[in-house]
Order: structure tokens, then C-alpha cells, then sequence
């Protein structure tokens, strides 16, 4: 029996949308034709607004309050407290006094997840790799209640200002900025209790956003990335104490640029994958040429037609030594 080929409609779509004809290959080895035709659809539409309460601030009843006499409509996002959407707004929602002194910050859903997933606690150091612009850094703060220590990578000298301004409009206390790169991170000689590792990626699971990644980024590129990425996670995972908590993440769909690498690092260090209790896929099993570990399943994925988010991917990892 012949393999069925997929209608040259999802193919047209893509052109239609601007896509490079590799993507929709490989959207439709992923989840097939008619998910990829859903994904294309809600590229093209815009990303609900989301914010993100911060407690360091004020507390979250008063930022509704305030919100809601300026003519802000909130609504409320199942399993993340301080999580809100956007559903009408009578004044510019990046721009207003609640904005400016730190009481929300502008923050799609999925991101949330990564630094809830890591649970961080008031007294541990716990390491944030790749911070800027530090969206993921003020959250670690908002959930360890301004206390213990996080040390916040950023290679970039221009991100780390924006990292810092924004450290300080949240009312962040607990965090020092680093400009370094994470895959030096060795030579300050510290172990962390948990770290949070926001891989730099090539954007896939957030076209909506960025429609310039329709077409930007070759399979050599990810491939790139791939290696960049499994030597940050290798270097941060040489920083991690025994039996500390790493969660990598990435706003990817690419396989290459989560499962392999989480594989890759899986056959050569002691550490062991950690199942994540949020709605979301599981990680793939098997990619075209590749077959990845056994217990890849534990990690997430997280698309956005299926989420109404961005796409992100999420792996929770435990070191045994």
C-alpha cells in the first residue's frame, strides 16, 4: 500500500502565508494535516493580551481594582493565579501608572509556565540563564517572595540593561545580573539549588508575533542552535547541586532544538526527567531520522492552536550527581 500524501491544499496554504516549504513538512510529520492547517489559521491571528500580577508590587485584588475603574476588562486564566487576560481595555495597557510602577508585566501565558514548573522557594539560589528581559526572572522573584538569591546570565550587554530596568520596576530585590556567557558559567565557582534555563531558539512557537520567522530560519540554523543549546544545558547542568531541579524550555516546535537535546544530554549526564502536571502534549518519542529517550515523554509541548498561547516545549530535570 502506498503512504497517503498530504493535499497540496496545506501546501498552498503555507505559500499563501508566506512559510518556507520545510515548515509545513514538518508540521505535518509532527501532528499531521489537519493540526497544521489549524496552526497556520491561528498564526494569523493575533495572540490574546496577557499580563501577569506581581505581588512584589501590590497585591492582586488592588491591581484588578485599579485596572477595573480605568475600564480594563480582566478575565481570569484557569491554574495560573496571577495570570489575567486581557479581554478590553479603554486605556493602553503597556503604558498606564499601574504599568509603569511594576503592579503587571506584559507576558504571554505559556511563559509563565516555565518558572511555575521550576517552583522555586524563598530560600534557595537558583540560577536564571539567558534572563533578558528578565520576564521569567521578575516571575522567579514574585513566586520565592523576594527572598533568597538568583543569579540572572545575560550574554548581551544591551539586554542586561533592559534586564535591569526591568528588575527594578518590578521591585526585584533577590537578583544579581551577570553579563556572561551561561557556557562559562563554571568559573564562579557555585552550585545551584534549581536553574531555569530559557534556551536562545529560532521562535518557531511564536509566528504570531514575529512573521518574519515564516521565512527567516533554515534547517542549517536550527541545527545551529541545536549545538548551542545542548552546550548551555550540558554547562548548566555542571552548576546544579545534587539533586537540584533544572527546567529547560524553549519557544520552539523544532525537535532538534528540544527532544534531541534533551536526549543528547540524557545518554551522557546522571540526571533524570521529572513529569510536568500542566495541560499540554508530551514530548515526541520519535522525529523523522531520529529516536529520542524512553522517558521523553515526561517533557511538554505546548502549541498554541491547541493552547491559544505561544508554542513552547518545557522539560523538567533532576540531578542525581
Amino acid at each position: 500500500m502506498k503512504p497517503i500524501q498530504p493535499s497540496a491544499s496545506v501546501y498552498n496554504l503555507g505559500e499563501k502565508y508566506g512559510y518556507l516549504p520545510y515548515m509545513i513538512d514538518r508540521y505535518i510529520e509532527i501532528f499531521g494535516e489537519e493540526e497544521t492547517t489549524k496552526l497556520l489559521h491561528f498564526y494569523e491571528s493575533e495572540l490574546p493580551k496577557i499580563i501577569r500580577l506581581n505581588s512584589l508590587r501590590s497585591p492582586y485584588s488592588k491591581t484588578v481594582e485599579l485596572l477595573t475603574n480605568k475600564g480594563v476588562e480582566l478575565k481570569d486564566i484557569l491554574g495560573i493565579e496571577e495570570g489575567k487576560e486581557v479581554v478590553s481595555s479603554l486605556v493602553p495597557i503597556g503604558a498606564t501608572p499601574e504599568y509603569l510602577n511594576g503592579y503587571y508585566f506584559l507576558q504571554g501565558k505559556n511563559s509563565m509556565y516555565p518558572s511555575l514548573v521550576l517552583n522555586p522557594k524563598k530560600q534557595e539560589l537558583v540560577g536564571d540563564f539567558a534572563a533578558a528581559p528578565g520576564g521569567k526572572t521578575t516571575h522567579l522573584a514574585q513566586l520565592m517572595e523576594n527572598e533568597g538569591n538568583i543569579f540572572a546570565l545575560e550574554l548581551s550587554l544591551k539586554r542586561c540593561r533592559s534586564l535591569k530596568a526591568n528588575l527594578s520596576r518590578m521591585g526585584v530585590k533577590n537578583t544579581t545580573v551577570f553579563q556572561m556567557d551561561t557556557r562559562e558559567v563554571t568559573t564562579l565557582g557555585i552550585e545551584f539549588d534549581k536553574i531555569l534555563l530559557d534556551a536562545p531558539c529560532s521562535g518557531s512557537g511564536v509566528i504570531s508575533s514575529d512573521y518574519t520567522r515564516k521565512s527567516s530560519k533554515t534547517l542549517d540554523d536550527i541545527m545551529n542552535y541545536h549545538e548551542y543549546q545542548t552546550s548551555l544545558l550540558s554547562s548548566s547542568l555542571e552548576v546544579l547541586k545534587t539533586n537540584g531541579k533544572l527546567v529547560y524550555c524553549t519557544c520552539s516546535l523544532e525537535p532538534e532544538e528540544n527532544e534531541f537535546v534533551i536526549s543528547r544530554v540524557l545518554d551522557k549526564c546522571d540526571i533524570e526527567l521529572v513529569e510536568i502536571n500542566i495541560d499540554g502534549d508530551r514530548g515526541l518519542e520519535k522525529f523523522l531520522q531520529y529516536e529520542f529517550h524512553e522517558d521523553i515523554v515526561k517533557t511538554k509541548r505546548l502549541y498554541p492552536h491547541k493552547t491559544g498561547g505561544e508554542g513552547f516545549f518545557i522539560a523538567k530535570m533532576v540531578k542525581n550527581r
